[in-house]
């Protein structure tokens, strides 16, 4: 429809054959979601820094997000407070795992290994963030 020289689109009608604008449809739709807890626009990424107090208790929780529809999209390592934000989001998938600090060379790695593992079973392309599994390691 045009009036005065302006394309009007009419996306639907109500009842009473009011046009409803396309403005006022996305106010509507946008007003139904809560965009913090269903969309992200931007991960925080986050590299751990072991403190000496996980290496005294020997292993670093580390926490993995990934885009739920896109099994081959990035990997992303977040912190905790990121990881609290996504988990209950449906766009993403998310793992956390222990990250074993301290011990022999082969226990580090075979506890790295089985850990990532674990969250291939989550997130399959884990494995292709955490290919070093003595990352962090100490003797």
């Amino acid at each position: 429809m045009e009036i005065n020289g302006l394309l009007i689109l009419q996306v639907s009608t109500d009842k009473y054959n009011n046009m409803i604008s396309i403005t006022k449809y996305k106010n509507l739709i946008l007003d139904k979601i809560d965009t913090p807890k269903f969309y992200s626009a931007s991960i925080k990424t986050y590299v751990p820094s072991p403190t000496e107090n996980d290496y005294k208790k020997g292993y670093v929780t580390r926490y993995f997000s990934q885009k739920a529809n896109d099994p081959s999209s990035y990997v992303f390592e977040i912190d905790k407070d990121e990881y609290g934000n996504l988990i209950t989001n449906p766009f993403y998938v998310n793992v956390k795992l222990n990250w074993r600090l301290i011990g022999t060379v082969e226990q580090v790695r075979e506890s790295n290994s089985k850990s990532v593992l674990l969250a291939s079973k989550t997130i399959k392309s884990i494995t292709l963030y955490l290919p070093n599994t003595l990352q962090f390691y100490k003797r």
